[in-house]
């Protein structure tokens, strides 16, 4: 039972308005219950977003959404996934949560142990779907929780440590910063804040792995976890410590305007991309994950000894030419610092 203005009753055989018909409130001689879809529902917990639920069909692979229809006067239900059926095809979902701010998203955790997100803007007609995995390990649960100005992602994740199998209780750290140095891009990490020094202890989550290292806002080689401990080359103050992550965005099919079809069905060639970022560093761009060329990260203007600015505006980059019928654009970004395009 999920409340929006009516009471909504989700069975494993379809969905039901409960509502008073013609009465102030639910009582025995005014209660309506109306069917509103037989799409059905699995027994994860539904999620009721701004004005509408996002809940798992009773198949378990599809996430759909409910909301009300003034054309239809009734609630209709639709299939929120269906941009994206190959992020479900062959899988289900086992858990669901919500952000609302400071972005809306919808978060669903696999059965293979995958964290789905969602951009779920309904006014805009935005469903953008997108999945995160992380390294030696898998998701399990997840749940949101108010802090402060924003909506936290906390998960439950799984993991091998050495021979043993270990869960984690993580928190999904805020993209919100303003001295470069406090930019937390890593997975499992934590943070040192105080005088500078060389050694790093207290990594004990982390022994065996091979961990990204963000000094003072720099990018450090990386490093082994030894005895829970690393050494960097040079003193810091400000150190992030943490599992690699790699950041992947692989655009749909170029489409022409104005060719026949849109260009499709013709062979195409890019050359040269340009890339619109808010506060970004390094990124490769190319027409494949393993033909990637990098956007110098140092500018003329960046002060010498500092380590390169991030970037604002829009960035050119030529790119190794591929002739083939998609046109698609590959972009990755793989170290400690902020990329948003």
């Amino acid at each position: 039972l999920v409340a929006l203005s009516d009471l909504i009753a989700f069975t494993a055989g379809g969905e039901f308005r409960i509502y008073s018909d013609g009465a102030p409130a639910i009582t025995p001689t005014s209660v309506t219950i109306k069917p509103q879809g037989y799409a059905g529902a699995s027994n994860v917990q539904p999620v009721v977003t701004t004005g509408s639920i996002l809940y798992v069909q009773a198949q378990g692979s599809r996430i759909r959404e409910l909301s009300y229809s003034w054309e239809a006067n009734s609630y209709r239900t639709v299939d929120a996934s269906i941009m994206a059926p190959h992020r479900f095809n062959g899988f289900s979902v086992r858990d669901m949560s919500y952000s609302r701010a400071p972005d809306s998203i919808a978060w669903a955790v696999r059965d293979d142990g995958v964290l789905l997100g969602m951009t779920y803007v309904p006014d805009q007609q935005v469903y953008g779907w997108h999945a995160h995995d992380t390294t030696d390990g898998l998701f399990e649960s997840a749940c949101v929780v108010p802090e402060d100005n924003e909506d936290v992602l906390y998960v439950v994740v799984r993991r091998t440590i050495g021979a043993n199998q270990l869960r984690y209780v993580e928190r999904l750290r805020t993209r919100f910063f303003t001295a470069q140095a406090d930019a937390f891009f890593v997975d499992s990490g934590l943070t040192y804040d105080g005088t500078p020094v060389t050694t790093l202890s207290g990594l004990a989550h982390l022994e065996g792995k091979v961990v990204d290292i963000l000094t003072d806002g720099s990018v450090h080689p990386q490093r082994t976890v030894t005895a829970g401990a690393v050494t960097l080359d040079y003193a810091a103050s400000v150190v992030h410590i943490g599992l690699p992550m790699t950041s992947d965005l692989r655009t749909l099919p170029l489409a022409v305007e104005g060719a026949a079809a849109a260009g499709q069905g013709t062979v195409k060639n890019v050359n040269k991309v340009h890339l619109r970022v808010s506060q970004s560093s390094v990124i490769k761009a190319g027409p494949a994950f393993d033909r990637l060329r990098e956007y110098p990260a140092r500018a003329v203007t960046d002060p010498y000894g500092a380590p390169p600015a991030l970037r604002d505006g829009e960035l050119t980059l030529s790119i190794d030419p591929s002739w083939n019928q998609d046109a698609a654009l590959c972009v990755r970004q793989d170290l400690p610092i902020q990329s948003g395009g």
